[in-house]
């Protein structure tokens, strides 16, 4: 039976936290949480518990999920990793962890769950950003791309830079999943976060790595440290 690690990201809702953790820790081998940043700390929400791993991003970035992500796949102790937003809930979370670690994966293939928005049985779609996938194949191509750190967009063309260095898709739709609440833009400074100045000169980076897939990309690229 395999090792499973299941990685979110933080940033001002204590409230989400406490469920996540609850509703996941008994049926993972471990769980990280990245706070992104968040003036209402994580640490402060979070008892011990050895399966448990906080990591904390020393300053507020405005959207810098993607590199959370990246820390999370760089520090996991476990091959296999869920990534899955804070607001996302499992139907039936024993089921789903106990079907991950016992059936047939392949290393070069990332797994989209069935998401059900707001209530159970609306809008039933494939997952997008919340899967699982093999470190291996996360840093074929190299992680998320950091260049975009502030900006609401990324996770397709990462996609498309996993199929582009050799990886698959599949859609596992016995696993059911939750997203409880619509999206939502970050506030900084009483501004929306929508994108940068730079986003043209992002963009034509990123196409040019769809087609060739840059392994060593700079990634990490902020101050950080786990929570003892």
């Amino acid at each position: 039976m395999r090792k499973v690690t299941l990685g979110t990201t933080y940033y001002n809702c204590p409230d989400l936290l406490r469920e996540f953790v609850d509703r996941n820790i008994e049926y993972v081998d471990e769980l990280i949480v990245v706070d992104d940043g968040s003036k209402d700390p994580a640490q402060t929400y979070l008892n011990p518990h050895p399966k448990i791993r906080l990591f904390i991003v020393e300053k507020d970035l405005g959207f810098n999920s993607h590199g959370c992500r990246n820390l999370i796949m760089s520090q996991t102790f476990n091959p296999w990793v869920v990534l899955i937003d804070i607001d996302r809930e499992f139907e039936d979370p024993q089921y789903t962890f106990e079907s991950i670690k016992t059936r047939k994966l392949k290393e070069d293939v990332r797994y989209r769950f069935q998401a059900h928005l707001g209530k159970w049985g609306r809008n039933v779609h494939p997952s997008v950003n919340d899967y699982l996938i093999n470190k291996k194949l996360f840093f074929q191509a190299g992680g998320y791309d950091e260049e975009i750190v502030g900006e609401r967009w990324g996770d397709r063309h990462f996609f498309k830079q996993l199929l582009s260095s050799g990886g698959k898709e599949l859609f596992l739709q016995d696993l059911n999943l939750r997203l409880m609440r619509e999206p939502t833009i970050r506030m900084k400074n009483n501004k929306l976060i929508l994108g940068s100045e730079n986003k043209q000169t992002h963009v034509e980076l990123i196409e040019k790595r769809i087609i060739s897939p840059q392994q060593n990309k700079p990634i990490l690229c902020f101050d950080w440290h786990e929570a003892t």
